[in-house]
């Protein structure tokens, strides 16, 4: 009986021996397998951070992008409502000229214009009394007619008449006048 003992023995022993082999081996296969798993983890996890920090900073230069732009549109506007105050006040000087700075500035207006016979300047009422020397001056006749102006005048020849008032003026030249003021303030 002990020789069936000892064979029972040995095979146990060698069952037990290649147990140990075979669980040792999936051991060594589940740490190769766990240890494949947190790196590809670890590899998607980093990926995923990357793209967050990718998608991140996208969202931030948009953001940035846009406030700067505000500003650019902000001060835009703010340049344009200045060029406005200018042109008004452009506008207001030239109506309150003194009188003899204002006869001397619609006659060089005058000078620079064709002359033609019956060619009649129109001014407004309150302009008449004043303007009527250098208008007879520079060789024009005053028309009997009067207009609402703030400032200027107008020529007529026949049925045609030009608008030399300074609203339209200012209106026809804004654009020059804009960005002449422009160079100037900016």
């Amino acid at each position: 009986m002990n020789d069936g003992k000892i064979i029972i023995d040995k095979i146990i022993e060698k069952a037990e021996a290649e147990a140990k082999e075979i669980k040792d081996k999936a051991n060594l296969e589940v740490q190769a397998v766990l240890k494949s798993a947190e790196e590809k983890a670890k590899r998607e996890s980093d990926a995923l951070k990357k793209n967050a920090e990718a998608e991140a900073e996208k969202v931030k230069a948009k953001a940035i992008s846009g406030a700067e732009l505000q500003g650019k549109i902000g001060i835009l506007q703010e340049k344009q409502a200045i060029l406005e105050d200018v042109i008004a006040e452009a506008k207001k000087r030239l109506e309150t000229l003194p009188d003899a700075q204002y006869v001397e500035t619609i006659g060089s207006m005058l000078s620079k214009l064709e002359k033609e016979n019956g060619t009649e300047i129109i001014v407004s009422e309150k302009d008449r009394e004043r303007l009527a020397a250098v208008i007879k001056e520079k060789g024009f006749i005053l028309s009997a007619k009067s207009r609402e102006l703030d400032g200027g005048f107008i020529v007529k020849n026949g049925d045609i008449e030009y608008n030399y008032s300074f609203d339209s003026i200012i209106t026809v030249e804004q654009e020059e006048i804009r960005q002449i003021a422009a160079k100037i303030l900016f």
